[in-house]
């Protein structure tokens, strides 16, 4: 899968072709050690989530005075003895309600959002999926709206200048407008800029206002991006009409028949059946790995787990078949604390292993800790920004805590 240069792409404009496209999917970009992603449901974005802890509801509600430090410190003692996600742990300790926690998740995504709108370095992939998020978990947002205020803050006014395109490019206004621009606080430029507009307009004439270019170049660029105007359809002449082309005769048709002096094709002999044979012992960990895993293709779950339990006391050392194990009895519901420290013995030797910490987190999952499997799916996304599957589940989780009932079982 590819993935563009933010020193050179503008993540703005990969918005644009995704919702031109009604893609579905989610935009991974990295800066460093931050990632963040941006979820798409055809071509809208639905959700944001990202791995920085300023970006996380905790720390939004806190820095806005929704929440004390001493009750933000509660929530989280609550979401680890729970495992329940800490927006409906706000909710259920009185902090908050339920409305003052839909307004708070949309503010914490539009903040993800705005945010990377101004990323002149890093990097951005996509990755589809046919539902990054359930429907009933989308957010309603308004794309154009996010695409306006986060160009506004832009700081490479150059780049957004190459990007408008040439000086003879005209633009006008777009009727009716894909949001309500009054509600959101408007510049002198943005609102010169919109006159100037009422009919088509060079961009070069555009820049030529009475204001600080780089001002009028992000008033224009904004204005575009939100969906406020739109590049003049060009003037073509009607072409001449064309004069229809004469009937073709059709020929008769062909008999569809195999002569019988055609030579025909000789049937294919019979194919004896194979006869498996039976595997020798294995005599290294490898091996022991591989006939298990032969085991689990087959569907002999049981008689896998027991030999990947002997070979992991015969080849301690081993990390293969202790992994594989861990992986095939986090896939039980329910939750088992010798399996935990399974998972959490192999992360602690190797803490890169995005796989195993993604089966951990989705461990946690199925036993209904939520918390636990957010924060594993955090440190999965810092390991691999382009890890589909957990980007899907942690949208779910986290969007989750507004749109669905608590669990009260």
């Amino acid at each position: 899968m590819s993935v563009l240069d933010l020193g050179q792409a503008l993540v703005a404009e990969e918005i644009a072709l995704v919702r031109a496209e009604g893609w579905s999917g989610v935009l991974a970009l990295s800066q460093g050690e931050v990632t963040k992603g941006l979820y798409f449901v055809d071509g809208e974005i639905a959700f944001a989530a990202s791995t920085v802890e300023e970006d996380r509801l905790g720390a939004c509600l806190f820095r806005v005075g929704k929440i004390t430090e001493g009750q933000f410190r509660a929530a989280m003692r609550e979401c680890e003895a729970s495992g329940r996600p800490l927006g409906r742990a706000f909710v259920e300790m009185g902090y908050l309600s339920a409305g003052e926690l839909a307004a708070a998740v949309s503010a914490q995504v539009e903040r993800i959002v705005l945010s990377v709108l101004r990323w002149t370095t890093g990097s951005l992939r996509r990755d589809p999926m046919d539902r990054p998020l359930p429907a009933d978990l989308a957010l309603d947002l308004n794309t154009h709206r996010l695409l306006l205020l986060g160009m506004r803050l832009f700081p490479a006014a150059d780049r957004l200048e190459r990007a408008l395109g040439a000086p003879s490019r005209r633009l006008r206004r777009v009727s009716p407008w894909p949001f309500d621009y009054e509600q959101v606080p408007a510049s002198a430029v943005e609102r010169a800029v919109l006159a100037q507009c009422s009919r088509s307009e060079a961009l070069g004439d555009l820049l030529m206002l009475p204001h600080p270019r780089p001002q009028l170049v992000r008033a224009t660029y904004a204005l575009v991006a939100g969906g406020l105007l739109e590049t003049a359809p060009a003037r073509i002449p009607a072409p001449p009409p064309v004069p229809a082309p004469p009937p073709v005769p059709v020929p008769a048709r062909v008999a569809e028949t195999i002569p019988s002096w055609v030579p025909q094709p000789s049937p294919a002999p019979p194919v004896e059946a194979e006869i498996t044979p039976v595997p020798p012992a294995p005599r290294t960990a490898e091996e022991a790995e591989r006939a298990a895993r032969t085991l689990l293709e087959r569907g002999q779950r049981q008689l896998a787990i027991e030999a990947l339990k002997e070979a992991a006391d015969r080849y301690p050392e081993a990390r293969g078949p202790a992994r594989l194990l861990a992986i095939t009895l986090g896939r039980e519901t329910g939750f088992r604390p010798e399996v935990e420290k399974r998972f959490l013995d192999l992360l602690s030797a190797e803490p890169q292993d995005a796989e195993l910490r993604y089966a951990l987190a989705s461990y946690y999952r199925r036993a209904g800790l939520a918390a636990r499997a957010m924060l594993q799916l955090r440190l999965v996304l810092s390991t691999d920004s382009g890890h589909a599957a957990a980007w899907r589940d942690l949208g779910e989780l986290e969007a989750g805590e507004t749109k669905r009932r608590p669990d009260r079982s």
